[in-house]
This record gives C-alpha cells, sequence and structure tokens, in this order.
C-alpha cells in the first residue's frame, strides 16, 4: 500500500526536477509549464496502475489531468509572446481553458463562471508575485497549499486526488529547486497559479465529507501567506536587525494558520468512522 501512494507522488516530481536541471537556466521558466503539466496526467496514470483500478469510464473528474495538461501546453505558447501582451492573454487564457471544460459534479454554468475567474485571478497574482520574490517563495507558497489539498482529499474519499495534490507538491518542490524555473511570466507561474484552484474546485464538488467551501477556498489562498515572508522594507545601512527572529515568527504564522485551516480535516481522519469512505 506504501508503494502504491508513494511511487506516484515521488516519480513524476523526480522526473521532473531531473528534467529541469538538464535545461538550461534560461530556458527553464518556457518549458517547465509544459513539463509540469505533462507530469501531473502522468502521475495519475501511475496512481491507476498502482491501485490496478483503471477508469471504466470517462467521469467528470478525469478531466482534472487533461486540464492540467492544456495548461501546459497554453503556458508555452503564452511564453512565445511579448511579456505586455503576456500578462493579460495568460490568465484570461488559462481562465477560459478552465471554466470551459472544468464541469465538475454539481456545477452549474455560473460555478464554472468563478472557476474561470478564481483562475484567472490567480494566475495574474502568481505571475506578479514571481516577479517580486523572483519565484522561490511562490513555489513554497505552491507547495503548503499541495501538502494541505492532500489529506482533505483523502478525508473526502477521493484518493487520485490525493495523490495529485501530493504530486503537485513535489512539483512546487522541485521549481523551488530548479534556480530560473519561476521566472516572472513563465510557464511554470502559469501552471502553478492554475494548479491550486483546480485542485480544489475539484476536491470540493467530490467532497464526501462535506467540508464547508471556505476551508476549501482557504487552503488554496494559501499562497497568499507567502506575502508575510517577503519583507520589502530593508533594514536601513548601518541598523542591525535579527532576520532570523523575523522569518522565525512569519513562519509560526503560517504554520498556525495551515493548522487552523486543516484542523475540521485532521479531526475527522482520526476520528473513527462506521462507514469509512469510499475512494475514487
Amino acid at each position: 500500500m506504501l508503494a502504491e501512494l508513494l511511487v506516484p507522488i515521488f516519480l513524476p516530481g523526480i522526473a521532473f526536477l531531473a528534467i529541469l536541471l538538464v535545461l538550461k537556466p534560461e530556458h527553464r521558466g518556457r518549458w517547465s509549464g509544459l513539463v509540469g503539466g505533462c507530469v501531473l496526467p502522468l502521475a495519475t496514470l501511475v496512481g491507476f496502475g498502482y491501485e490496478g483500478a483503471w477508469p471504466s469510464s470517462f467521469s467528470n473528474w478525469h478531466r482534472l489531468p487533461l486540464i492540467l495538461g492544456g495548461v501546459g501546453l497554453l503556458s508555452t505558447a503564452f511564453c512565445c509572446l511579448p511579456s505586455r501582451v503576456r500578462r493579460w492573454f495568460a490568465p484570461l487564457g488559462l481562465g477560459a481553458l478552465a471554466g470551459a471544460f472544468g464541469a465538475f459534479p454539481d456545477m452549474d454554468s455560473s460555478d464554472q463562471c468563478l472557476l474561470g475567474l478564481s483562475v484567472v485571478a490567480s494566475v495574474k497574482w502568481w505571475m506578479l508575485a514571481s516577479e517580486a520574490t523572483l519565484g522561490r517563495l511562490v513555489g513554497l507558497g505552491a507547495w503548503v497549499s499541495c501538502v494541505a489539498l492532500a489529506p482533505m482529499a483523502l478525508d473526502g474519499g477521493f484518493t487520485t486526488l490525493m495523490i495529485l495534490s501530493a504530486s503537485g507538491a513535489t512539483i512546487a518542490g522541485a521549481l523551488v529547486l530548479a534556480p530560473q524555473a519561476l521566472v516572472a511570466g513563465g510557464g511554470g507561474a502559469m501552471l502553478l497559479g492554475a494548479m491550486v484552484p483546480l485542485l480544489a474546485w475539484c476536491g470540493f464538488s467530490y467532497d464526501y465529507a462535506e467540508a464547508p467551501w471556505w476551508q476549501w477556498a482557504g487552503v488554496a489562498g494559501l499562497p497568499v501567506a507567502i506575502i508575510v515572508f517577503f519583507d520589502p522594507h530593508p533594514a536601513p545601512e548601518g541598523q542591525a536587525r535579527r532576520p532570523w527572529l523575523s522569518g522565525l515568527l512569519r513562519a509560526v504564522l503560517v504554520v498556525l494558520l495551515v493548522g487552523w485551516l486543516l484542523q475540521p480535516t485532521l479531526d475527522s481522519l482520526v476520528a473513527p468512522a462506521d462507514d469509512p469512505y469510499g475512494s475514487y
């Protein structure tokens, strides 16, 4: 059972990191979205193979890996555009893709519009944040979100989404470890900006544990918490500061925030259940 989870979680992320390190640093920003968008569907296929439960029909949640693959393809195309055009066309294009094909259960046209708008806002914010923080802290925010989404998906009975979320965390970690992979306006920032809200919307639609919507929205919005790690006011010249104390306090704040958001899920996972949820 452990291998069934660890292999699809870590193997795609390790392969993704290896490809990024092979690429020249100046090419990582352009191709990271495409490679990452293809790795996530690969993680799904590997997960199906190890579970021995290949889907017998094309249901709505199977669209998620295909949408993420499309996000990777589009991100590469947008990287070819001038930066001024890319700043607006990339969020709008990826939001339109998510809203058009992200028809998860119990979602009407207005919900799909909200999904598209959330992806537009997320991609735009990630592009601005990657420019302001040089990318690495942006990837850290994605890692925190994906790690938090995994137990929520497990509690809701959605094993495949748990694997996807955990694999997304390894992808975010690979982007952080590969220098220049999260440049401003690059494919990596676009992929993460679309991936996090898509995972949250899909999990909310299939959540048998019926976690409140604000919990899913809060976990998806955790990357905004990386702002507390970014200090735009450098220390005045000649004035000593204790950056380790400031960083420690900010890290504690984020940990407390994550713990508060996940408390209902953790209580549900440790509580005994008479009728355990099945998994997809």
